[in-house]
């Protein structure tokens, strides 16, 4: 196995999980007294501990963090606010659904990643303290739990025009 190859890979999950805590942040910030914002406090939270994860599987197999991957996943999220929804200057249901589907994706990713790991690293004695199952079945977790809320989003984002029948009576 290429460390090497391990600690670019790592690097960039690294960076993506810096950018999806941030997006957790603004989302749980736009939806402040919500049960989603509830859910984003305890994800934002578990995500820090991911990437604490992350960083010591990194620094275990001889490797540094890239800063500038990290920066880079930090950017995309600031990016990411100027994207145009149905609203110029304010948070719109438009909005709440598209952070979700990213947030989805990236919690997608992270299964992919610590599956990945339990797969390249299992049986590697260096990182017996580190439970790859675990984080993949937490990331599991997340994804089913980023799917409801998004589900719930969509008929705000997306309302149905309100049918009214008008029936006139002959004379």
């Amino acid at each position: 196995m290429s460390d090497t190859r391990l600690r670019i890979y790592l690097n960039d999950h690294l960076g993506l999980v810096t950018g999806e805590a941030e997006l957790a942040r603004r989302c749980r910030d736009s939806n402040k007294g919500t049960s989603l914002a509830l859910f984003l406090d305890r994800l934002q939270s578990e995500l820090e501990t991911q990437r604490a994860a992350i960083s010591d599987v990194i620094r275990l197999i001889g490797g540094r963090e890239s800063r500038i991957k990290q920066g880079a996943g930090w950017l995309a999220e600031k990016l990411g606010r100027f994207k145009m929804n149905d609203s110029l200057l304010s948070y719109s249901d438009l909005s709440r659904l598209l952070e979700l589907e990213a947030l989805s994706a990236a919690a997608h990713e992270r299964v992919a990643l610590w599956d990945t790991l339990c797969e390249v690293l299992g049986g590697d004695d260096r990182f017996g303290g580190i439970s790859f199952p675990w984080y993949r079945d937490q990331s599991l977790g997340h994804f089913n739990e980023l799917n409801s809320e998004r589900r719930k989003a969509v008929p705000s984002a997306f309302p149905r025009p309100v049918k009214v029948e008008v029936r006139v009576q002959p004379d």
